[in-house]
């Protein structure tokens, strides 16, 4: 794996919704040999788990496109943090959101890299309301992506239709969360001067070997 100044990578990825920031934190993760962590995903995991005491909350949350509670987030994250695999590194993706969450991570890490994949709300509105998601959950996009025959999937020959949560109105609400909770956060890294901003409105072979360029000529140094 490889390493700065001997120490395991802590690296935190941010990015508006559909920057991709989930596809190039699992590559760079990938690269590292360090585990992927998305908050998302761990949220996904107790939305689903109806033992979970925060079940039925998080889901309410999430269909309204609202924010979980940092204490609930805290606590998922601190105990993923705390895993074993963690020992050399990780990619935080989706966390942190909100100032108490970046005092909690301070306390439990010690954050080499923070990357901003930047994405217009022009084109995040666009890229949203282009995608389309199957029976199956193969995804689609009708800019980027779309399918042979309009409305069914190549793959499974389902129809296709808009997720629940990519109406406008929705976007709008995402974006609205994301600016006033993100940005301030982003501002504070940028003046820890750990903040590598990375055009996301490129191809994701082109912002991935952006942010890998990076990294090795850090390393260099």
């Amino acid at each position: 794996m490889m390493k700065k100044n001997s120490k395991p990578f802590e690296i935190i990825l941010f990015g508006p919704p559909v920057s991709g920031k989930g596809t190039q934190a699992k590559l760079l993760a990938t690269v590292l040999n360090i585990p992927h962590i998305s908050a998302g995903h761990l949220l996904r995991l107790a939305e689903e788990d109806k033992s979970n005491p925060y079940h039925k909350q998080i889901s309410d949350l999430i269909d309204n496109g609202q924010l979980v509670p940092s204490e609930i987030v805290n606590q998922m994250v601190k105990k993923r943090l705390a895993k074993t695999d963690c020992v050399k590194g990780y990619v935080l993706d989706g966390y942190p959101r909100t100032f108490d969450q970046v005092a909690v991570l301070e306390q439990i890490a010690g954050i080499d890299y923070v990357f901003l994949i930047d994405v217009s709300d022009k084109i995040v509105k666009a890229r949203i309301t282009g995608r389309r998601i199957c029976q199956n959950n193969h995804q689609w996009n009708l800019q980027s992506s779309p399918p042979r025959v309009r409305g069914i999937c190549d793959i499974c020959g389902g129809k296709i239709s808009i997720r629940k949560d990519d109406s406008l109105d929705k976007i709008k609400k995402r974006l609205k969360i994301y600016h006033e909770h993100v940005n301030p956060i982003i501002k504070y890294y940028k003046k820890q001067k750990k903040l590598i901003t990375i055009n996301g409105d490129q191809h994701i072979e082109d912002v991935f070997q952006d942010i890998v360029k990076y990294i090795i000529g850090e390393i260099r140094k």
